[in-house]
C-alpha cells in the first residue's frame, strides 16, 4: 500500500463510526441512487468498489462490497464484504454484471487503474464523484471549515488535502470520460444536481465534523460548534439548500452498452 493510500485508509478507520452513523444516513444514500439506478439494469451482482459504509451496495440487491479500510466494512451491512484494493480486485474476470464506485474515484492515487480493473471483473463500470471545481461551495459546509480552522489553523487535515487535490483530477466530464475509455469502454458521462434534504443545523454539523478525520480536544470541538452553528443560524433557507453537482459516467464492454 502506498503512503497516500495509508494515509487516506487512517483517516476513513478513524472516521468510521461517524461516518456510518451520519454521512451515509444523512448525505451518501441521497447521492448514491443516481449510480445505483445506472447500474442496476445490468442483470446480475454488483461490485460496490470503495463500498464505506454501503451506500451504493445497499441500492442494489446482492451487491459485494470492497474496502480498504476495515473499521468502515465492520459498519457496512452488506452480506459479503472483502478488504481489497481497487487498483488490484480480488476477484476473477468477468465475475460481476457490474461494478460502481461512489465518491471512490478521487481517493486513489492511479484511477486508471482502478477502472481498469473493474473493466476486468464486470461488464458494465459506473462512476460517480463530485464535480469540481465546485460551483459554488455550500455555505453550511464553509461554514464549519471556517470553524475548524479558527481552532486547528487548517481547515483540512492531510488526509483531506490530498482528497481534494485529487477529486480535482477527475471532477469533470472529460476526465471521467478519459478514464473510462483508457480501460476500453464506450463512454456516457453527464454532469448531475441531486438535491440533499437539509437534516438541520446540529445534525449537519456533526456529519461535518464526522468527516475531519484530525484530534480536536472537547474545547475545541464545543468552539466549532458554536461558531459554525451561529454562521448556519444566519442564513437564508435558501443558502442552506443543498444541490450537489456531480459527474456520473458509464461504460461497456463493445456490445454491453453503457448508457446513462
Amino acid at each position: 500500500m502506498t503512503d497516500v493510500k495509508q494515509v487516506i485508509t487512517r483517516s476513513y478507520d478513524h472516521n468510521a463510526s461517524g461516518f456510518a452513523r451520519l454521512a451515509d444516513r444523512l448525505v451518501y444514500r441521497h447521492l448514491a441512487v443516481p449510480l445505483a439506478r445506472a447500474l442496476e439494469p445490468a442483470g446480475g451482482p454488483l461490485l460496490d468498489v470503495a463500498t464505506g459504509t454501503g451506500a451504493l451496495g445497499r441500492l442494489v440487491r446482492g451487491s459485494v462490497g470492497v474496502d480498504l479500510s476495515r473499521r468502515l466494512l465492520a459498519a457496512n451491512p452488506l452480506t459479503r464484504r472483502v478488504c481489497g484494493d481497487a487498483e488490484k480486485l480480488p476477484f476473477r474476470t468477468g465475475a460481476f454484471a457490474a461494478a460502481g464506485c461512489a465518491f471512490g474515484i478521487n481517493h486513489f492515487p492511479v484511477p486508471e487503474a482502478a477502472v481498469a480493473e473493474m473493466a476486468r471483473v464486470a461488464r458494465r463500470v459506473g462512476v460517480l464523484t463530485w464535480e469540481r471545481p465546485e460551483p459554488t461551495p455550500h455555505a453550511p459546509k464553509v461554514a464549519v471549515l471556517d470553524a475548524i480552522a479558527a481552532q486547528t489553523g487548517e481547515a483540512h487535515t492531510e488526509a483531506g488535502r490530498i482528497v481534494d487535490d485529487m477529486s480535482e483530477r477527475v471532477g469533470n466530464e472529460r476526465a471521467v470520460r478519459a478514464l473510462l475509455e483508457s480501460a476500453g469502454l464506450s463512454a456516457n458521462v453527464a454532469t448531475i444536481t441531486v438535491d440533499v434534504p437539509w437534516p438541520g443545523t446540529d445534525s449537519f454539523v456533526e456529519y461535518r465534523l464526522a468527516m475531519h478525520s484530525g484530534e480536536l480536544s472537547t474545547e475545541q470541538r464545543d468552539a466549532i460548534i458554536r461558531q459554525a452553528s451561529q454562521a448556519i443560524g444566519a442564513l437564508t433557507e435558501e443558502a442552506r439548500r443543498w444541490r450537489a453537482r456531480l459527474v456520473l459516467g458509464t461504460g461497456g464492454h463493445p456490445g454491453c452498452g453503457g448508457r446513462i
